[in-house]
């Protein structure tokens, strides 16, 4: 493992850009030892399986919370 790879884990700064399967977007993965910024994203079982279907690699944070699960517009207050 490279040390820029161990970087990595600690800080998001130290990782080389990825490219959004779903939209082709440069980003870069907010995945460290304490998480990932798409833990923060709700999305149903159904969702998470039908976009590991549709998708090999990792959705950049806009394509995600396209597919987010967000309250009906009845329900909210």
């Amino acid at each position: 493992m490279k040390w820029q790879d161990v970087a990595g884990l600690l800080s998001p700064t130290w990782r080389a850009a990825s490219q959004c399967e779903a939209c082709g977007e440069s980003f870069v993965c907010g995945a460290t030892l304490t998480g990932c910024w798409c833990g923060e994203i709700k999305l149903s079982a159904e969702t998470r399986a039908e976009l590991r279907q549709q998708y090999q690699r990792c959705l950049c944070r806009a394509c995600l919370e396209k597919h987010a699960d967000h309250p009906a517009p009845d329900s909210l207050p």
